[in-house]
């Protein structure tokens, strides 16, 4: 019997699902960070290392064979990137006497496995950072954004949290209305007065997915009925319904395809997901929006599965 490992390496976590052939599952296990831009090269990889070890020793599996190993990382894009990082992979192995094959796709392909069972489509990812990307029918592949918080992200869990800071510190300037986000940041953070949060925020150590955080408070107000959070919400959504349909111009094929949307803002934020389908909807009203229902770690072994059928279907006999 054998079994293949999927592994979905976010900006803020990295997970991994064993899938044996006869459709057993073995989860619940995580590591921070795998994203070289999140965290150092050499940070990623040590991450991911501990993570590999736990996956290939989950108590039920030591008669089984691991079969393959794909994973869909963040982060990891560019040729240079995608080879540095399938060097480590493989020197990983060799150093534990393995041999089973490694696939190397990128966080949106598994994620679009993982909801239609292909991964041919769009993807619209809002998370700690955020991205639109498509493959076509004839596996041509397109990206709007996911360049980072200074370049781009749109719509993602920074973007959010950004907003929210400054709209908290424009409240206690009289810039803007009062906002019940003032008084969450203080009690979530123990500061003493809102004005703390300058020192906060610019601590060398505070890096982007510190800065995501603030996007729950900023969910968690809305649902109370808080206007800002709402408007900060809706704004979001809007600029990555943009990019969404500018992805959808890309290629006439996404025309009338399959969209599906992921990540933890999509997830706990009905305001935001309910703004994002309808703007989309009017930009690209042929598009089908689907919601994730699996994990993309599941989309990483699925994916892995069907690499492996292909190969078997290669082989001569």
């Amino acid at each position: 019997m054998r079994y293949v490992i999927g592994i979905d390496g976010g900006g803020t976590k990295t997970e991994a699902l064993l899938v044996a052939e006869d459709g057993r599952e073995w989860g619940g296990l995580t590591a921070e960070s795998t994203n070289p831009h999140a965290v150092t090269f050499e940070q990623a990889a040590h991450n991911m290392a501990g993570l590999l070890d736990r996956a290939l020793s989950v108590p039920g599996t030591e008669k089984l064979e691991c079969a393959a190993l794909c994973l869909g990382l963040a982060g990891v894009d560019t040729a240079e990137e995608r080879e540095r990082f399938l060097a480590f992979l493989e020197a990983y192995r060799a150093e534990r006497g393995l041999s089973f094959p490694i696939y190397l796709n990128n966080d949106a392909q598994i994620a679009l496995m993982a909801t239609l069972g292909d991964d041919r489509g769009i993807i619209v990812i809002s998370g700690t950072g955020s991205i639109a990307y498509g493959l076509t029918g004839d596996r041509r592949a397109f990206r709007v954004g996911g360049w980072g918080p200074l370049l781009g992200d749109e719509g993602s869990g920074y973007d959010i949290g950004a907003r929210t800071l400054r709209a908290a510190m424009r409240s206690h300037d009289g810039i803007e209305p009062p906002t019940a986000l003032v008084s969450m940041i203080v009690e979530r953070y123990g500061f003493s007065a809102i004005t703390d949060l300058r020192h906060y925020v610019y601590q060398p150590h505070v890096k982007k997915h510190d800065i995501a955080k603030f996007a729950e408070l900023c969910i968690r107000a809305d649902e109370a009925g808080d206007a800002t959070a709402r408007s900060i919400l809706e704004a979001a959504a809007r600029e990555l319904t943009v990019s969404a349909a500018a992805l959808v111009r890309k290629d006439p094929w996404f025309a009338s395809c399959d969209l599906v949307t992921t990540g933890s803002i999509f997830t706990h934020s009905q305001r935001f997901s309910a703004a994002f389908r309808d703007g989309l909807s009017r930009l690209a009203p042929k598009v089908r929006i689907h919601p994730s229902v699996r994990e993309p770690a599941y989309g990483a072994a699925k994916l892995a599965w069907r690499q492996l059928r292909q190969n078997d279907a290669k082989e001569p006999t």
